[in-house]
């Protein structure tokens, strides 16, 4: 059984870093894009009816797919200056039941968010701007993420991470 955990956790940590690079080129598309609006708006002077909504969905997709993979690398904030203080035994604990506790947040809004993302696929709702995408994309990111994220604390709780040095 602790072969096949390992094994799924060394496929759900694939999959964040995969996520993770997703990530990184959505945020250089984005930044990509603001400059060609930038360009075309003040320089060219030809408006632009695209840019703005698709960098800011690029953003949250940044945000939310690469969240995982952050917190695998330990690069999420921290607030230690009093837990480093404590004893190592007590440190562990701490933060098992932060990560326990995130754990059950990360399934809640991954729950609500499926369920708000199947409603926008399901009826079709589109963003009410003059470039109106459909809705659905955009609202799949945050309960993705948040699967991802809670599956990466399951495994950090659970002690079923790579070892550094591999990731």
């Amino acid at each position: 059984m602790k072969d096949f955990l390992r094994a799924f956790a060394t496929i759900v940590e694939n999959l964040n870093r995969v996520m993770y690079w997703l990530s990184a080129v959505a945020i250089v598309l984005s930044a990509l894009i603001l400059t060609y609006e930038v360009v075309m708006r003040y320089v060219l002077r030809i408006p632009t009816i695209w840019e703005i909504e698709s960098a800011v969905y690029l953003g949250v997709l940044a945000t939310f797919m690469g969240a995982a993979y952050g917190l695998k690398d330990g690069a999420h904030i921290n607030i230690d200056l009093i837990t480093r203080t404590l004893p190592q035994k007590v440190q562990s604990y701490i933060l098992r039941v932060s990560h326990f506790v995130s754990l059950l947040f990360c399934i809640y809004l991954a729950y609500k968010g499926w369920e708000f993302w199947w409603e926008a696929y399901s009826k079709g709702w589109r963003s009410e701007s003059l470039w109106g995408p459909p809705l659905a994309l955009p609202y799949f990111f945050l309960p993705m993420g948040m699967s991802l994220l809670s599956l990466q604390f399951i495994i950090q709780i659970f002690g079923l991470r790579e070892k550094k040095g591999e990731g």
